[in-house]
């Protein structure tokens, strides 16, 4: 039996997108599963999803029952439980780059560690016995000492808090199950997917694989408001559900580049390769850290999150690669703004992951074999995934990725900015602040591809 789990994820500014694939199929059920949620009528409901021309399909229409003001009543609430998970959720992420970039040594790498740690936390909801201790296991979480309950209400106020309409920044994030027409699925299972992990559900006819993957497609597209298309090249006609999750960050920096002065320049991608690439270029004072292996400063975005650019001294990326938490935690230690004149090149960047070849090495095993124990989706023992990939797309410009006025330093410094130019491979990682999540992680090697 196979599944097809799909995951989303997508950014503007970092319109970055992540998607994973699970075939089920062989010994399929027979009844239906009615649409219990459709996302696809376009009206804003009562959660008041933002005015941002990005998913108001109705796609939390029915979940949100207590309210947009009851939400936000207990918003402090929410931002303890995303707390808890914020330790686990952070290791993960940066144990995942450190495999990723282990396989990957001289490529551009973009992946969300969180929209992963949503998909797989999400799947654990169907999984039982030694299936589901290893997921929760490989995502960071220790089951002993976190009560299953806690890990999945954190994930639920996660979800919440990115989906707030009041935010300066959008951050959708969210799920799809796409359920054949040919299985049962369990209604517990159904529940919990749509009040706990902000899903819905529709009915597929998976043996027209066509028009199952142009459904799939049309759904990725809309989500990730146009900026990932024909996610899927095929569909297998015994797939017995598909689950995609999405994460759609877009900000806006909150001290934009002004286009006047972005110009060509060299980008070293290594000691023989040298391309020409737009560099973004401003004046003004950012949060600094360096230490010997590296330079760190970070761009806030309107609202609660920021930008991390940590540029290794030449020779130092692999070593800055492995020690990226330690370093991520000296710079937070440190509070010293500086005078920067900095430059860094535009990009849009993308990247995709078999996490059928990644998690195991994180001892999530079982899901993939014949071992698996997903019975909490359907009842019936024998589904196991058969594809999980990640894909993940970044976008860095002048504004962010909406227009916005530009500034331009009003002072004249009293002594000479600091200089910082990468224009060499660097690290980027995106972190809200709020809910202490990175949502983002990247290497760029060659902004030009």
């Amino acid at each position: 039996m196979r599944v097809l789990l799909f995951l989303g994820l997508s950014v503007a500014l970092l319109y970055s997108m992540v998607f994973a694939d699970h075939h089920e199929g062989e010994g399929k059920k027979s009844g239906d599963k009615d649409d219990h949620e459709n996302k696809g009528d376009h009206h804003h409901h009562h959660h008041g999803h933002r005015h941002h021309g990005h998913r108001h399909h109705g796609r939390h229409h029915g979940r949100h029952h207590h309210g947009h003001h009851h939400r936000h009543h207990h918003r402090g609430n929410e931002t303890l439980a995303c707390h808890k998970l914020a330790i686990s959720n952070s290791n993960f992420a940066f144990d995942l780059y450190r495999q990723v970039a282990a396989d990957h040594p001289s490529e551009n790498i973009v992946l969300s560690p969180v929209s992963i740690s949503v998909a797989l936390a999400f799947l654990s909801l169907g999984a039982n016995g030694e299936t589901h201790d290893q997921i929760l296991k490989g995502i960071g979480f220790n089951t002993s000492e976190t009560p299953k309950k806690d890990i999945h209400d954190g994930f639920h106020h996660l979800l919440e808090v990115f989906n707030d309409e009041d935010s300066e920044f959008q951050l959708d994030s969210g799920n799809g199950l796409f359920l054949s027409q040919k299985w049962k699925f369990l209604d517990a299972f159904l529940e919990n997917a749509k009040n706990i992990y902000e899903s819905e559900a529709f009915n597929v006819d998976f043996s027209n694989s066509e028009e199952a993957k142009k459904q799939i497609n049309s759904y990725v597209e809309k989500e990730t408001n146009g900026k990932i298309v024909d996610v899927l090249s095929s569909v297998d006609t015994d797939a017995a559900f598909v689950l995609v999750n999405f994460i759609y960050f877009r900000g806006q920096w909150e001290n934009p580049f002004d286009g006047q002065f972005t110009q060509e320049g060299d980008f070293h991608v290594n000691k023989d390769k040298t391309v020409k690439v737009p560099f973004l270029s401003r004046t003004g004072y950012y949060k600094v850290a360096s230490s010997d292996d590296a330079t760190i400063v970070a761009l806030p975005y309107k609202g609660n999150a920021s930008a991390l650019f940590i540029l290794p001294n030449e020779g130092k990326l692999e070593e800055v690669e492995a020690n990226w938490k330690g370093l991520v935690k000296k710079f937070k230690r440190s509070n010293s703004e500086d005078l920067v004149d900095l430059s860094i090149p535009k990009f849009d960047i993308s990247g995709s992951f078999d996490l059928k070849e990644l998690l195991p090495k994180f001892g999530i095993v079982d899901v993939f074999s014949d071992s698996a124990d997903l019975s909490g989706i359907t009842g019936a023992p024998d589904l196991k995934v058969s594809k999980a990939v990640h894909k993940a797309k970044i976008n860095v410009d002048e504004k962010g990725t909406e227009a916005a006025g530009a500034t331009v330093l009003e002072a004249v410094p009293m002594r000479l900015p600091l200089q910082i130019t990468l224009n060499r491979p660097f690290l980027l990682s995106i972190y809200n602040h709020e809910t202490r999540s990175i949502l983002f992680m990247a290497k760029v090697v060659d902004p030009a591809k």
